[in-house]
């Protein structure tokens, strides 16, 4: 049996600026998800296991992963043992999280290029799978077909994506080197019609203008193509539809670094950018609820976007505060969790959860 430590969760009072359609699904704060020990001010990926409904939060600061309840929306554990602050970020953990094998695992990257496989029913380590990098492991997918995991060694020279079996023997499948990046390897996504990974690379180096989109085969264990992707450095991606990925820009980069950036949709039959909706992006998170059509984006300019799939139109802009750049949400409920720093956020360092209304 899993332990599960309640917490009491306060209501948060946060104004709500919707814009778009008046029939949009729109979402409004209704709790925070209080965890104990050190104020948490720097963290990694925040995942939802849909099955169990637990949520895992990669916390650097209390060096370990916040479990969660989302049916009761409390406090659960922490799983300790990982690297945590570092002197430099490059070198921190834990970092991305990604639920495996039905949710029997779930699979923690860290700062000294390990990844320790957690088992779910006991919420103990079980493995740890060394990647031969020299900093971070970071951004992960899981290809549940083929039963392998693609993980970043975002700040490695060069950078390259380890695709790792989930069976037993943990095999490192591949190594494929990215010295085309001119800045960091970001987050991974499973496409499941083309049985393949996609990965958002801010900055290509030969033309810094342009960001990259790796596509990779977990089954040959290869590159399949470098996507060059005008107007836009992606940060973040989510496969909205078979056919369309939305990418989280940045305009954090240039001779002109600031704030904020836009949302590119990437037509995934002609490799291109199809168009951009401006100022829905950034370097943060994203997520999608395919039941409702809806696409999330945390943005690094204090807000969560919601963006309607089908007409690609902005439906809400919801305030957070400052560095709120991790999201996922409950398919069961609807509600979207979104973690908090101490410094910048309403409450310590806590999840806040929005619930649809």
């Amino acid at each position: 049996m899993r332990l599960r430590a309640s917490s009491q969760f306060v209501v948060a009072a946060i104004a709500l600026a919707i814009a778009g359609p008046a029939d949009a699904q729109s979402v409004k704060p209704v709790a925070t998800i209080q965890i104990p020990g050190t104020p948490i001010n720097q963290f990694g990926s925040l995942t939802i296991d849909q099955e169990s409904g637990l949520g895992y939060l990669a916390d650097k600061d209390n060096k370990g992963v916040v479990v969660f309840d989302t049916k009761t929306d409390t406090h659960v554990s922490l799983i300790a043992g990982f690297v945590g602050m570092a002197k430099s970020g490059n070198t921190s953990g834990p970092n991305g999280i990604v639920v495996v094998n039905g949710g029997a695992e779930v699979w923690v990257s860290d700062g000294d290029s390990s990844i320790t496989v957690i088992d779910t029913k006991s919420g103990a380590p079980k493995a740890k799978i060394v990647t031969g990098g020299t900093a971070r492991a970071n951004g992960m997918a899981f290809d549940p077909n083929s039963k392998v995991v693609i993980v970043a060694n975002s700040n490695d020279a060069p950078p390259f994506l380890s695709l790792i079996s989930t069976e037993p023997d943990h095999k490192i499948i591949a190594k494929i080197e990215i010295p085309e990046s001119g800045e960091n390897l970001e987050r991974s996504a499973y496409h499941a019609p083309s049985g393949t990974f996609y990965t958002v690379i801010p900055v290509f180096r030969a033309d810094t203008t342009k960001g990259l989109l790796a596509q990779t085969d977990p089954r040959s264990g290869k590159l399949v193509k470098l996507h060059e992707i005008e107007g836009c450095h992606p940060h973040s991606l989510s496969i909205v539809t078979d056919q369309t990925i939305f990418m989280g820009c940045s305009n954090g980069h240039g001779p002109t670094p600031k704030p904020g950036g836009d949302m590119a949709i990437f037509d995934i039959a002609s490799g291109k950018v199809e168009g951009s909706s401006a100022g829905l992006g950034g370097n943060g998170g994203s997520t999608i609820n395919p039941k409702l059509g809806l696409y999330y984006h945390a943005t690094t300019t204090a807000a969560v976007v919601v963006v309607d799939i089908k007409s690609r139109k902005l439906a809400q802009k919801v305030p957070t505060s400052v560095e709120a750049r991790s999201l996922d949400v409950s398919l069961a409920s609807g509600r979207v969790y979104l973690a908090t720093t101490a410094n910048n956020g309403p409450c310590a360092g806590c999840i806040q959860v929005f619930a649809p209304e």
